[in-house]
């Protein structure tokens, strides 16, 4: 492109479902930046969905979205056979894409922005038929991929493709053989502002002991995510202190996470800590971070986690498991691990025990950041969208 900036451009968002995830947390941040420093015109778009979550739409409110266009849930999975069920699907996909192309076309958009792999799919394959310059293919974390000649399609067709890690690209230069010239690294920004908020009144709120030290792990609750990992070296530590373990997740997403949430009720039982795990959901995470004093997050794969971001803008130490996107926000720290109950153990018990080292961590993790913040993404974007 060579020339795009966002200054008064028509910008239109397309995330997967109206629920404050991470991704939508970004999304909904972006669309308030470009609002009030661009005086962008943003439309915000739900491929898979036909309703918001009251916390979406307070959120979306604050960020200055008052409208979404909903789409439902799309069928754009189109294999490479010749069968009954394969025609259903690639008209219902062609109906899916006729009809967003028809809505999204009254807009004039000047760029779509996706975030995840469908919207991404969906942007890719849209984006010059609704007139708009430029979009791009946005991976972010742990997403499912079709490998179907849709997707083969909108790779092919996409001008870049990027990733909020480096593991994210791997997938596209494996399956797909794109150029390097097209992929990119960009990590998201901070999405939150930190809160300050009586730390005395929330624990009493979520039933946590006052005088009780808090290790806290925010993720969703999910197979890939590895709580009960978590529980288990919980059990072994040897300390001194009064210490409680702090769960906070989306329990009603699906029945997945459903079933995981009601497994690690029953591992608590088991271990007889009711009274020192609490597993929380629906609640805001600005105040979960303000009760913890050590933040853990121990997972299959990761892209760049939003809550280590959170962990480090609130100043706490942060044990993570060694994901791409974990290394590069702590950079050289000690407290990136392998999953080992053994070594999450040792790795808790050094910063329980030792206040120094605690404090360390906490100044560092704050300075590293910084650099995290919203102008230096907008920065680095707009050089990647005019490197062609």
């Amino acid at each position: 492109m060579g020339n795009f900036d966002f200054q008064n451009k028509t910008v239109v968002l397309m995330i997967k479902v109206a629920m404050l995830g991470g991704a939508e947390r970004q999304a909904l941040g972006l669309a308030n930046y470009l609002i009030k420093k661009y005086r962008c015109k943003v439309h915000l778009v739900a491929t898979h969905s036909n309703e918001a979550t009251e916390e979406f739409s307070l959120f979306a409110k604050d960020c200055g979205i008052t409208k979404i266009d909903y789409f439902g849930t799309p069928s754009l999975t189109i294999r490479k056979e010749f069968s009954f069920n394969n025609l259903k699907k690639t008209v219902r996909a062609i109906r899916y894409l006729h009809h967003m192309k028809k809505e999204i076309s009254k807009y004039n958009p000047d760029i779509l922005i996706p975030f995840l792999n469908t919207p991404s799919k969906i942007s890719s394959l849209l984006y010059k038929q609704v007139g708009a310059k430029v979009t791009f293919w946005h991976q972010l974390g742990l997403d499912n991929y079709s490998f179907d000649w849709l997707e083969k399609k909108a790779i092919n067709n996409v001008p870049f493709i990027i990733s909020n890690a480096e593991n994210g690209l791997d997938i596209f230069r494996k399956n797909y053989n794109v150029k390097e010239s097209k992929l990119f690294v960009l990590p998201q920004y901070v999405s939150i502002d930190r809160k300050y908020f009586d730390k005395r009144l929330l624990k009493n709120k979520f039933s946590i002991p006052e005088d009780s030290f808090c290790i806290g792990m925010i993720a969703h609750y999910r197979t890939e995510k590895h709580q009960e990992l978590l529980i288990k070296a919980f059990v072994k530590i040897n300390s001194t202190k009064k210490i409680h373990l702090v769960f906070l997740g989306n329990k009603n997403n699906s029945q997945e996470t459903l079933d995981k949430y009601s497994n690690l009720e029953k591992l608590r039982t088991k271990l007889m800590l009711n009274d020192k795990v609490s597993l929380l959901y629906e609640q805001p995470v600005e105040e979960v971070l303000n009760c913890l004093d050590i933040g853990v997050l121990v997972s299959e794969i990761e892209g760049t986690p939003n809550v280590v971001m959170e962990y480090m803008l609130y100043g706490l130490p942060v044990i993570a498991t060694h994901h791409d996107g974990c290394i590069g926000l702590l950079k050289e720290s000690e407290f990136l691990i392998s999953n080992d109950e053994q070594v999450l153990v040792n790795k808790i018990s050094l910063l329980l025990n030792n206040e120094i080292i605690r404090e360390q961590e906490s100044k560092l993790n704050t300075e590293k950041i910084k650099e995290y913040n919203i102008d230096n993404y907008i920065s680095r974007l707009t050089f990647i969208l005019n490197s062609k």
